[in-house]
């Protein structure tokens, strides 16, 4: 075949909240299904999409996503990483440093695919912590930054009342039911194994679902960007 897997990858700026899917190919009608299972799965509402250039993303069957759903969408500049760093930054250490530079072009490898991202996804958002730049300054040739406090998307989630409080105790509960060491267990094994034999669940524990959180928060801008 032709076509080999693309990671389509979304962030939200202001929580660090991620997620990532496989696709064979990047052609239009499978990037925006793609895209499409991310936002109706995001845990609170989008109100704007922010891309980089590509076709993949510039053409008609995501202009009428974003119209149907009322959505705002910005584009960055063309070969211009730094309009997307967040995403950029995401998908070295989560994609890149996870699944490696193989070439995966069948159906099982991106099936695979998919499966370790879902075991990442909620990994990465509710048991990695990540500080988030607050300040810079410049003295005397050197360059000085602070960060904030180490939190998990999650944590961020929660902390910034995007949510109905009715929805934080089953969030909070859905924390503790984690076992960090052995999601990280799971997922070193499912890379390891690869795609022609990988054993674990294909399910990780299930965050809550956006309905059964009820959207009364304030909305948030996604930023995407398709991976090699």
């Amino acid at each position: 075949m032709g076509h080999f897997a693309y990671t389509l990858s979304v962030v939200d700026v202001v929580t660090g909240y991620s997620r990532r899917r496989a696709v064979l190919g990047r052609g239009q009608a499978g990037v925006l299904d793609a895209l499409r299972r991310i936002v109706e799965e995001w845990p609170y509402p989008v109100w704007a999409i922010h891309s980089d250039n590509g076709s993949e993303f510039i053409n008609g069957h995501l202009q009428a996503f974003v119209r149907e759903r009322g959505l705002q969408y910005t584009r960055s500049r063309p070969y211009q990483k730094n309009d997307n760093p967040h995403v950029e930054q995401k998908n070295r250490f989560l994609v890149r440093e996870v699944v490696g530079y193989s070439r995966y072009d069948t159906p099982q490898d991106v099936t695979w695919l998919n499966t370790v991202y879902q075991w990442l996804d909620v990994y990465a958002n509710a048991c990695l912590p990540m500080r988030k730049l607050i300040q810079k300054t410049r003295e005397e040739g050197c360059v000085r930054k602070r960060y904030d406090q180490a939190a998990t998307p999650v944590q961020r989630m929660l902390n910034a009342r995007i949510l109905p409080a009715s929805s934080h105790a089953a969030w909070e509960h859905w924390i503790l039911s984690l076992n960090p060491l052995q999601m990280h267990r799971q997922l070193e094994s499912l890379v390891t194994q690869g795609p022609s034999g990988a054993s674990i669940p294909p399910h990780p524990p299930t965050p809550p679902s956006p309905t059964a959180c009820g959207f009364d928060g304030q909305p948030c801008g996604l930023t995407t960007t398709p991976q090699a």
